[in-house]
């Protein structure tokens, strides 16, 4: 208990009793504090966590500085001050020496858009978002302060409103803006208006010098200038002034600055702006511009030109506004912009009076709404009434309704919604939905299981798309192209493709149709040996779908695989379990089995066999249509014997192998037999013949040839270092482990590598090394086996040795342990319980 003559003083300072007539100690409370301080720490660590140490008054911080000299043991402080750019902590004095200072920087892109997602109660579109973390500048505060303010906003932000800001933002902000002169306002209004101000564009849009009302604004901490740019101090300051000021002010800006800018993009926007009344001259003007913007790889900013156009076009003009409409929310898809993208759809789809107008709109609204299948169906259904009997909108409806029963695994009616489609294309000479069509119908034939049609499907395509503009369709034939020379096991080939393909999605491409392009990226560079250029892919691909928000479930399917190529098994793991949920979440069952398929390879990888084959026989339980016929498509087969064999279900190991080893030599997939082989020797070497194994993995590897998987190759010289130290071949198991390090080095592979060089160490263990009590590997599965009631013969088979040698081990153990039977033995070891744990 503090005594009365430090007790009184601090209870007054926390306003928990009434001053007394005499006068204030603020020493006694400084020693109070201490008092208490120490108090606490002698029984225990103590933390004292300030934080916005800069808004502490003056008193408490002499409180706590005086406090924080004088306590040397068993108390800590933790504080936080927020600081300008540039400039030092202030508040440094109330953290005496020894101090460790840390900075802590903005978050990342990546990371406010994970935090508004997470913390918000709706989701914002990606683009809302984007602008939230630019004006936030990554403090987390501000961001959702934002964002909870958009959530808030009746009607929604358009990219072009102001950002809606909160009333603690505006106390934040409205002080440091307070003291302005109207003029510096007025500047600041239209340097806010304008994407790129300049101090020559200001007093040009303003017809004045603005020199003194620019010092005003940089002395008080609000811009910077360079070179004539001018920038804003905090990104939000820019979204106050314009939020704050009225809209009448906002147009007048914009009419100002569209007077004397001349680059077309920004001046059609200005212009736009600049009125709320409908013009047809203005619309065709801000169309011109949006096609300007799209030419140039912008289309999130195109998308926003195409609905100034639409929302400036006169209503007596509907069908223009529809097909404004249609390209906004076609540019707002492909860039990744779902919401708004389906939002101009649904306009688009209510304005139309043409057909061709109509059923575009209506199959973006298809695409959007893609997860709901009943809602999808009333859409598609809507669009070919729409169509109306036209060959080429029937067809592109058909092609539509064909990738919709192929999901939904109807594959009868979507192969001949493809055929019909490709009939009509041919008729009226639309080579791109040719494509589509022949595309569309690959895909069914592959999951179908006819595969050298197919192929010659896929061939068909790749060579109609050559010569064609980069759409959605001839990204689709081209990546399917790659994909087909690496079923081939043509790696280099698919390598080239693809890469050319990225390059190009990059350069003058949407960001929907990138991500498509590396998930196929990610499968070539991982069976290609390329673990990081795997890795890269693979989590780039993951990023865009999170961020756009299509199916980010898939992406999660994509970085597990590209973390097993080239990343780490603990996040491989923590992926595909995060993968298997999402799919399940969101009813994605064309993602199940995929996902199912990850998740077994990695608990493989991971040395759990027996929740591998847990994924992969909920892969079977699915039935055939969960997984694509081809064995190439996605190679799980080989993981699933090689799981079967180690839970000791070796008959359904053989029945597998043999089932798609057949398949695979009717469909010519000769680049899966090494996975084959490899899952098949370890089936041999179990059933009591290692030497067999051993001969069989040596054939294979020799005579591989050049159309194989990389990985495969390693992973082969890994079983045979396996079932080599198995079967007491110690230096044929060294030269295989060393060789499969070395190539999973050379691979790019570290998760594959660490095994085997967990495999090389288990082998160079000296037997002297272990304690009289402790069990080997091979001693522990016979000990297991024991209790299992396995006879002598069974327990050889199952572990590669002779019968004698299991009566010379079990002989031995009895000797040491000091017992005479299989009973005794299991009775010792059992009490010797985690004393009897394997080297």
């Amino acid at each position: 208990m503090l005594p009365d003559h430090l007790r009184q003083p601090l209870e007054v300072a926390l306003l928990k009793a009434s001053a007394p007539d005499t006068v204030r100690d603020e020493l006694a409370v400084r020693l109070a504090v201490l008092h208490v301080l120490r108090r606490l720490a002698a029984s225990g660590p103590v933390l004292l966590v300030v934080d916005d140490i800069q808004w502490v008054d003056q008193s408490s911080l002499e409180v706590l500085t005086f406090c924080a000299r004088r306590l040397t043991e068993g108390v800590h402080m933790l504080a936080t001050e927020q600081v300008a750019d540039g400039d030092l902590p202030t508040m440094a004095e109330a953290c005496p020496e020894p101090v460790l200072q840390l900075e802590v920087p903005p978050l990342v892109e990546a990371d406010v858009l994970s935090l508004l997602r997470q913390r918000l109660s709706s989701p914002l579109p990606v683009r809302t978002a984007r602008r939230i973390f630019t004006a936030s500048a990554g403090n987390p505060f501000m961001a959702l302060e934002l964002g909870r303010a958009v959530l808030r906003h009746p009607q929604g932000v358009s990219p072009n409103d102001p950002l809606p800001v909160s009333s603690r933002l505006k106390t934040l902000l409205g002080d440091r803006l307070a003291d302005l002169s109207p003029a510096t306002h007025e500047v600041l209004l239209h340097a806010a208006s304008s994407p790129r101000p300049t101090t020559t564009q200001l007093s040009q849009s303003l017809g004045r010098p603005v020199d003194a009302e620019l010092t005003e604004a940089e002395g008080l901490g609000l811009i910077d200038i360079a070179e004539q740019r001018l920038r804003f101090a905090h990104p939000l300051l820019r979204e106050f002034v314009y939020a704050e000021a009225t809209s009448a002010a906002r147009r007048q800006a914009h009419a100002r600055l569209a007077a004397v800018v001349d680059e077309p993009v920004e001046n059609a926007t200005h212009r736009a702006l600049a009125t709320q009344e409908a013009n047809a001259d203005l619309a065709s003007t801000i169309e011109e511009a949006a096609a300007v913007a799209g030419g140039r790889g912008a289309l999130g900013a195109a998308a926003t030109l195409w609905r100034l156009a639409a929302e400036r076009t006169p209503m007596e003009h509907q069908d223009d506004r529809a097909r404004r409409l249609t390209r906004a929310a076609d540019d707002a898809a492909a860039a990744g912009h779902l919401v708004e993208s389906a939002e101009m759809a649904r306009l688009a789809v209510q304005a139309a009076t043409r057909p061709e107008t109509k059923v575009t709109a209506l199959l973006l609204l298809v695409d959007a709404a893609w997860p709901e299948m009943d809602q999808r169906l009333e859409l598609l259904a809507e669009a070919f009434e729409a169509a109306g009997g036209d060959d080429r909108l029937e067809a592109r409806v058909r092609i539509a309704r064909s990738t919709s029963a192929y999901f939904d695994r109807r594959f009868d009616e979507a192969r001949e919604d493809a055929q019909v489609a490709e009939r009509l294309a041919r008729a009226c000479g639309d080579i791109e939905a040719v494509v589509d069509a022949l595309s569309a119908a690959s895909s069914v034939q592959i999951a179908a299981g006819g595969e050298s049609t197919s192929d010659e499907l896929l061939e068909q395509a790749a060579e109609l798309s050559v010569g064609l503009p980069l759409t959605k369709t001839v990204l689709g034939a081209r990546q399917m192209a790659a994909m087909r020379e690496l079923f081939r096991g043509r790696n280099q080939e698919a390598i080239t493709a693809i890469t050319a393909l990225v390059d190009e999605v990059r350069a003058g491409g949407a960001v929907r149709w990138l991500a498509t392009a590396l998930l196929s990226a990610t499968a070539i560079y991982e069976r290609s040996g390329r673990g990081a250029e795997a890795l890269a892919a693979g989590h780039e691909c993951y990023q865009l779908l999170q961020d756009i928000g299509d199916e980010p479930e898939v992406g999660l399917v994509i970085a597990s695989r590209a973390e097993c190529a080239g990343g780490t098994v603990t996040m491989a793991r923590e992926l595909a379990e995060a993968a298997l949920e999402g799919v399940r979440v969101v009813g994605n069952d064309e993602w199940t089995g995929p996902a199912l398929a990850g998740l077994g390879h990695v608990a493989l990888l991971a040395g759990d066999p027996q929740r591998a084959v847990e994924a992969f026989d909920a892969i079977a339980d699915c039935g055939e249509g969960a997984m694509p016929f081809d064995p190439v498509v996605i190679p799980w087969h080989a993981d699933y014997a090689e799981a079967l064999v180690a839970a000791g279900r070796l008959e359904d190991a053989a029945r597998l192998i043999a089932e798609i080893r057949e398949r695979a030599e009717t469909l010519d997939r000769g680049v899966i037999r090494i996975g084959l082989a490899r899952s098949e020797a370890l089936l041999i070497a179990k059933q009591g013949d290692p030497a067999a194994a051993l001969d069989l993995l040596e054939k294979t590897v020799v005579t591989a040839g050049d159309r194989v998987y990389p990985l495969d190759i390693a992973r082969c010289e890994l079983t045979r270092g396996r079932v080599a130290r198995q079967a007491r071949r110690r230096s044929v198991a060294r030269t295989a482990f060393l060789d499969a390090i070395e190539q999973f080095e050379a691979y790019g592979a570290p998760a594959w590598r660490e095994v085997a060089e967990t495999e090389l160490a288990r082998l160079d263990v000296p037997s002297r090394s272990r304690q009289p009590s402790e069990l080997t590997d091979n001693e522990q599965q016979i000990v297991a086996m024991v209790r299992d009631g396995s006879t002598n013969r069974e327990i050889a088979a199952a572990l590669y040795l002779s019968v004698k040698a299991v009566e010379s081990q079990l002989t031995r153990l009895y000797r040491r342990f000091g017992v005479a039977n299989r009973t005794q033995l299991l009775r010792t070891v059992d009490r010797g319980g985690s004393d009897l744990a394997p080297r």
